[in-house]
């Protein structure tokens, strides 16, 4: 063993980055995730992804692992990039459909499926997500007539497109459309949350939800365009953002409309039934929501709804009223879109006439100019019910003309990965008995050291103020021989995400094994933690662990 205090002259405090990767996809490749040598499966990219790194993804279909249509996130501070032509060249996702689905004939199992398309692992932290320019289509996850005109629910899969639970989560520039579920479930957390740009299209129950959103969370929803909202018999609906009892949704420049109600319940714009009075609601545009544009529950406990433009024009000038932090500029007015002939036709059959609150006159407009005979009384229910909308009708289709809702032509975000932590170029080798207090324990501070160390439990002790519990894991890195039930231990603490988190996640699950073979190698910085009752009151930064 090298002696300890050969570390300054051997490392000469010298530091190596730990560089995040910008890792590249394109559908049908065989490379190594390389620019000029791209993966050809984007959940072979999410395997081997860790924190920071940036996913280009090119236009395509990707059908997830075996075909499943389900993509999970389980490293933190990763940013999924779609929307690119072939080459990587140009960035436009509204041109470029970089498209998520599950195959149409997936033969797997549903057993182990989660709920969305895209979707947090829950047992990691996946906080920081960026998912910005693709398709996510549920159209696949469900079963329709044989003509498409109508959803067969019970064959159907009831599931939110993006479900997570994270701090400061970004979608931008995406089409969610097709889901028997929701579009968009999040816990929230953080102040950094973002849902902007984005179709959100044929949902049953909400668009958006914010019903999970966690105390002090901010979630901004801006310029996003939100139509055609369905009834979800079991659950209720059809909203176009759902607001929940904590957390503040500021919701901007949105266009909402066409949402359904059944048996007069449901279809409005924007829900707050907890009044929520944290909520802004400024300069959105609201059409044909047949239950109303603003639910609410007032400070006496009444649920009432804002459907009348005159009570809408009160909304926006005394915002206090209505359960409201803020509103302004909110408006009753024909979004100016062009829908799929064949869907309108099928979607308006649907639609019951409920005199104030959905005018036909104005949905004949809309039949007239694309060419349908004109409705004038109520059809049955359930001949046309849940059709998917059709993906190439989306853009230019469903764009806005009144500079509210999804803007395609624009300038798109620029991503590329970012380091987050510095590693030491070498290490010195210590023995495990050199962090004993009555060793040199109390005078590590700093020193990067190699040594072989026992896997022990997870824990709670964060002693060290350069690894936070909100960005590391703290656990027990045993004297080799020892058991979980010894004294002889340092803390580890492990960045959430690294190529060291992952390994080190991956070996606990043998660690028995590895522990009976004399433990595993950890390389990282070594502090004394500030416990002088401890027997070995040593805390490690981890930056590499081997076999």
């Amino acid at each position: 063993m090298k002696k300890l205090f050969n570390i300054v002259v051997l490392l000469g405090v010298m530091m190596s980055p730990l560089a995040a990767k910008d890792i590249y996809v394109r559908a049908g490749a065989t490379g190594n995730g390389t620019k000029e040598s791209p993966y050809g499966a984007l959940w072979k990219a999410l395997k081997k992804a860790q924190r920071g790194d940036v996913i280009h993804v090119a236009e395509g279909v990707y059908y997830g692992k075996g075909g499943c249509g389900h993509f999970v996130i389980s490293v933190p501070h990763l940013t999924l990039v779609g929307g690119y032509s072939k080459d990587f060249s140009e960035r436009n996702p509204f041109k470029y459909l970089t498209i998520l689905e599950r195959d149409k004939n997936y033969k797997g199992k549903l057993t182990g499926l989660g709920e969305g398309i895209i979707e947090g692992d829950e047992r990691n932290d996946h906080s920081g997500l960026v998912i910005d320019g693709f398709v996510l289509n549920g159209e696949t996850r469900n079963t329709y007539a044989k003509d498409k005109s109508k959803i067969i629910p019970a064959k159907s899969w009831r599931g939110a497109l993006i479900k997570a639970n994270g701090a400061n989560i970004k979608i931008r520039n995406c089409i969610l459309l097709n889901p028997y579920g929701k579009g968009i479930y999040i816990k929230w957390q953080g102040q950094d949350n973002e849902i902007s740009n984005n179709f959100i299209l044929n949902t049953f129950y909400a668009a958006i939800s914010t019903r999970s959103a966690q105390a002090n969370s901010r979630i901004l929803i801006k310029n996003n365009t939100i139509l055609f909202g369905w009834f979800q018999p079991g659950n209720g609906g059809s909203y176009g953002i759902f607001i929940g009892r904590q957390g503040q949704a500021v919701i901007e420049n949105n266009v909402i409309g066409f949402l359904l109600t059944e048996g007069g319940e449901a279809g409005y714009g924007v829900s707050n039934t907890f009044g929520n009075d944290l909520t802004q609601l400024k300069n959105n545009l609201f059409y044909q929501c047949q239950g109303g544009f603003y639910v609410y529950t007032d400070e006496d406990g009444r649920t009432l709804v804002v459907w009348k433009k005159a009570d809408l024009d009160d909304l926006n000038d005394d915002p206090e009223s209505y359960m409201l932090d803020e509103a302004e500029g909110n408006v009753v007015e024909n979004p100016k879109v062009k829908p799929d002939k064949w869907y309108f036709g099928k979607f308006t059959s649907f639609v019951a006439s409920k005199p104030g609150k959905l005018n036909m006159d104005e949905m004949n407009q809309i039949r007239q100019m694309l060419g349908l005979p004109l409705q004038a009384q109520k059809a049955s229910a359930r001949k046309n019910w849940g059709m998917p909308y059709p993906v190439n009708k989306v853009v230019p289709n469903l764009v806005s003309s009144t500079q509210k809702g999804v803007i395609v032509n624009k300038t798109f975000e620029v991503y590329a990965s970012k380091t987050e932590q510095n590693v030491p170029s070498s290490y010195n080798s210590v023995d495990f008995e050199d962090f004993s207090r009555d060793s040199k324990g109390k005078s590590f501070s700093g020193e990067a050291v190699e040594f072989k160390a026992g896997i022990g439990a997870s824990c709670s002790e964060y002693l060290l103020k350069d690894a936070p519990s909100t960005d590391y894991k703290c656990v027990k890195l045993l004297k080799p021989g020892e058991s979980d039930f010894t004294r002889k231990y340092v803390f580890g603490y492990l960045l959430k995400g690294s190529e060291a988190y992952k390994k080190f996640m991956k070996y606990s699950k043998r660690k028995r094994t590895y522990n009976q073979r004399g433990g595993i190698t950890i390389k990282g910085k070594a502090y004394y933690t500030g416990k002088p009752t401890y027997m070995y009151p040593v805390g490690i930064i981890i930056y590499e662990v081997n076999k």
